[in-house]
């Protein structure tokens, strides 16, 4: 079995060069056609089976692909260059369509992520905002912690932010589709950062804009 020379957690970072992804992929294709033995299925013999494995495999290293690939490429436009004033317009993005993985049962998780940062000097290129939060999502998670990364990520990205608010609205397939069984109940989680956390009309105006 292939193994890791650095296990990670769910929730990490570890790029890995393509061959060792295609590794994972046969590898993991070995597990799932062993899992349908176990069950007792003819996948070999079934036409609706019979390429199953490789199916599986292939989902889910595309359901994990933000633990095994770099961040996206980041471009950042210095508005100071545009204008004498520090930037004090917020940029709101949303919704973000996410597609993870529960980490707990390995089962999808589908929602949206609407994002706002009030910017000092730099600005992101707009387009940069999604393809950073659906490669954080593209991970075992659990939501609490999905949130939080996206504050964290992007006060990195620019460090002189002044705020950053996030929301996050998402079913879980581990509770729609087993256990409790509810299939119409949402996650909502929230987070703010910097000057949000002190101004209640910023947290305010952005939670209208999500409402609107």
């Amino acid at each position: 079995m292939l193994e890791l020379e650095k296990p990670i957690k769910s929730w990490e970072n570890e790029p890995l060069p393509p061959e060792e992804i295609e590794r994972k992929k046969e590898e993991l294709q070995k597990v799932f056609e062993e899992m349908l033995t176990i069950l007792g299925f003819d996948w070999k013999n079934d036409p609706n089976m019979v390429e199953t494995p490789q199916r599986m495999a292939k989902m889910v290293l595309e359901l994990t692909e933000g633990n095994f690939t770099p961040m996206p490429s980041i471009t950042t436009f210095d508005i100071t260059k545009m204008d004498s004033e520090e930037g004090n317009i917020p940029v709101f993005v949303g919704p973000i369509e996410i597609k993870s993985l529960c980490s707990h049962h390995f089962l999808p998780i589908i929602g949206h992520v609407y994002f706002e940062y009030l910017p000092t000097s730099k600005v992101l290129g707009l387009s940069k905002i999604p393809r950073v939060i659906k490669w954080l999502a593209r991970r075992p998670m659990i939501q609490e912690l999905f949130t939080k990364q996206v504050i964290k990520t992007f006060k990195e990205l620019l460090p002189d932010i002044k705020g950053v608010a996030v929301y996050v609205k998402a079913k879980h397939m581990c509770m729609t589709v087993r256990g409790v069984n509810e299939s119409q109940a949402y996650m909502v989680t929230e987070a703010f950062e910097g000057i949000y956390k002190a101004r209640e009309d910023l947290r305010a105006n952005f939670l209208r804009k999500i409402k609107d």
